[in-house]
């Protein structure tokens, strides 16, 4: 579980008024004593579902009122996305008059869209999983996302540090994220990698995923696993971002896009 936020801070990294995370521990679905990621994602889909008017309906934003029950739903399935092992950054949560449902792939997706009843045709969509891997770091909410685990940068010849992110994943695997380098990674430097990366983290397998050179941080844009040959050359087998965030989760998220914070996203707006 990520660490405390005041709220203040939520609602700034929710791109929301300070008002709604008042409204939402008035209603009991936060407690302000004890803020953090998984708060901020309910925060942000209470907002929603509170300003989301269905087709037919008239009401005044001034007329304080109770939480309907389809919306109680739709927050109560944000904060146990933000606990279930099978969120992933395609997840969406789909809101309707009647509740709330999760789906986490495109032929979840397309179900549900194509087997709307007659109570259900009508809905709105919410890109949980991508909300959730936007998360600014320390507030990571999802429990099966592994941990960054310590390590300094790899000290280069030419005076310079590459930066490094490692995580353990599988047992007795230490995978390696190199981001912030000018050039290709050679066989000397892979080498060199992995024997720094096994003095602090002994007894593991080495696995070194390269960020791609050319510039641009788009979910289908392809990060490379680096396999060295018998003969010392190395070998770059491509890996699509979008199946490594399922896997990291919002760590790698920042790697990827370390510029992309939501205080950037907000001076976009402007």
């Amino acid at each position: 579980m990520s660490a405390y936020v005041p709220p203040a801070r939520l609602a700034t990294e929710a791109d929301l008024n300070r008002a709604w995370v008042n409204k939402a521990a008035e209603l009991g679905l936060v407690n302000l004593s004890t803020l953090d990621g998984e708060d901020l994602i309910v925060v942000r889909v209470f907002a929603f579902v509170d300003q989301l008017v269905w087709p037919g309906e008239r009401r005044s934003r001034a007329i304080s009122r109770n939480l309907e029950p389809w919306q109680r739903q739709a927050v109560n399935a944000a904060r146990d996305s933000a606990r279930d092992e099978f969120t992933k950054l395609d997840s969406v949560l789909w809101v309707t008059p009647k509740g709330a449902v999760v789906t986490h792939s495109p032929g979840e997706h397309a179900a549900f869209v194509l087997n709307a009843t007659a109570d259900r045709s009508i809905f709105a969509g919410i890109p949980l999983g991508k909300w959730i891997a936007e998360l600014p770091q320390g507030l990571e909410t999802i429990f099966h996302w592994p941990s960054q685990l310590p390590i300094g940068p790899l000290p280069l010849s030419d005076g310079t540090g590459l930066h490094l992110a490692a995580f353990s994943t599988v047992p007795d695997q230490v995978t390696v994220f190199v981001a912030g380098h000018g050039t290709p990674l050679q066989a000397s430097t892979l080498s060199a990698l992995q024997k720094h990366v096994a003095t602090r983290h002994p007894g593991g397998h080495v696995r070194v995923i390269e960020r791609p050179l050319e510039s641009g941080s788009s979910a289908h844009t392809h990060w490379f696993e680096l396999y060295e040959r018998p003969d010392g050359t190395l070998v770059r087998r491509p890996l699509a971002l979008r199946e490594l965030l399922d896997d990291y989760g919002p760590q790698l998220n920042h790697i990827v896009q370390p510029h992309d914070s939501t205080a950037s996203r907000r001076r976009s707006k402007k």
